[in-house]
């Protein structure tokens, strides 16, 4: 196995990280170490499996890791009696010396990082500490109240909230924040933030609909009947398919809403076949009973434009369609061109979200290339209703990621 080592010059002084060097650096080793596991085991690594090697811990100013700390001293025939030392104050970040701990330091602790409320990587970091503490003491809530409920379904399931009030009129999102929106609702004794930021994963899909909805329509008067077409969906979409009845809370002239949630992977869910399966209306909170407000739902296992070709004289226009942290650019991409293609080419209301920037940006470009006119406060571009619920960036040394965080464009 080749493996590249960055080394920074003895004295102190003047020592400056390349931070796109390193950065490369490490995606260099990343793509050599899963490449020559991959040979091992004789198949494609898994997700699962390839975020082990991106999440192994790293000396935040050279990249390197205790397992190449102890090749190195193998190979000069030493023993090792190095291992890579821990933030005291986050416990997530690593370096391999005190001097490189010392170049790392200023940035890690103190720098804001642009984006993120003035928080440096040491505080986001801390909050993701936080976060993960909350989501176990979760898990353990609902163990204890379903003891027979699979461990592991317990640990995965997102916290599923949204307030249960209606609002009296239809009012706009734009410069609205989380806090503004939602904290008011809240009563819980484990403090309002990291619960709002568990509860955000699942309500930036509605939130997400919603600001799309307002800035393609511009002054947007809300129908009686809503239809949204969830293209690829995943368990994020289908484990919080609840939440969706935030949209109907917040348009309170609306008497229907239509989901579709239009993927391949449906397949594996029951009443789901390649035409579509029967709609199926969902339970709703009093409220909405009493005002005679529903919540039908509808799954079909075909890609977008299959399932557009199959409908017919049939296929209803959406008033959005809706491609959650798609990876357009990045997984299936053949097929997604396909959708895109048909998206463009039918004028469907359309918006897409990824996880990241480099993401945003390269799904842009691709719905660019197929005509779309981007409509500019939908990417690429920062979404304000992305979930609140930061995690590192796997193979990197610095960067964050979230669910939704970024719009990759809208179009119509």
């Amino acid at each position: 196995m080749a493996l590249h080592f960055y080394n920074l010059a003895d004295p102190t002084s003047g020592d400056v990280i390349n931070t796109q060097e390193l950065a490369e650096l490490c995606g260099m080793c990343l793509h050599a170490e899963v490449y020559d596991f991959e040979k091992i085991i004789g198949r494609p690594a898994t997700m699962i499996e390839r975020n082990l090697f991106g999440w192994e811990p790293r000396c935040a100013a050279c990249g390197i890791t205790d397992r190449m700390i102890r090749i190195r001293a193998k190979q000069q025939g030493q023993a090792s009696s190095t291992q890579l030392q821990k933030c005291m104050d986050c416990q997530t970040t690593f370096f391999c010396s005190p001097r490189h701990f010392a170049l790392i330091k200023k940035t890690h602790g103190v720098v804001p990082i642009k984006g993120y409320g003035n928080l440096s990587q040491c505080q986001l970091n801390q909050q993701i500490r936080e976060d993960v503490r909350f989501h176990n003491l979760l898990s353990d809530a609902k163990t204890s109240i379903s003891p027979d409920a699979p461990t592991a379904l317990a640990d995965s399931a997102p916290l599923t909230w949204a307030p249960e009030r209606v609002m009296d009129k239809w009012s706009s999102i734009k410069g609205s924040t989380w806090e503004g929106e939602f904290a008011n609702y809240l009563d819980v004794p484990a403090g309002k933030a990291p619960f709002l930021r568990a509860a955000s994963d699942g309500l930036a899909l509605p939130m997400s609909i919603v600001y799309a909805l307002e800035v393609l329509n511009g002054d947007w008067k809300p129908k009686d009947t809503l239809v949204i077409h969830v293209l690829g969906p995943s368990g994020l979409e289908i484990q919080n398919s609840m939440v969706f009845e935030e949209i109907m809370h917040r348009l309170p002239g609306l008497k229907r809403l239509e989901l579709l949630l239009c993927g391949p992977e449906m397949i594996n869910v029951n009443q789901t076949d390649g035409k579509g399966g029967p709609e199926v209306e969902l339970d709703t909170c009093p409220n909405c009973q009493r005002d005679g407000r529903k919540r039908v739902q509808q799954l079909a296992a075909a890609t977008y434009h299959e399932h557009i070709q199959q409908r017919g004289s049939s296929f209803k226009m959406p008033d959005l369609a809706v491609a959650f942290n798609s990876g357009a650019s990045e997984v299936e991409s053949d097929s997604w061109k396909e959708t895109i293609k048909m998206l463009i080419e039918k004028k469907i209301p359309s918006v897409f979200t990824s996880f990241n920037e480099l993401e945003a940006a390269k799904e842009a470009a691709m719905l660019s290339e197929f005509g779309a006119q981007l409509v500019p406060e939908l990417g690429p571009c920062r979404n304000p209703w992305g979930s609140l619920l930061l995690k590192t960036e796997p193979g990197r040394l610095d960067g964050f990621y979230n669910s939704n965080g970024w719009f990759a464009g809208g179009f119509k």
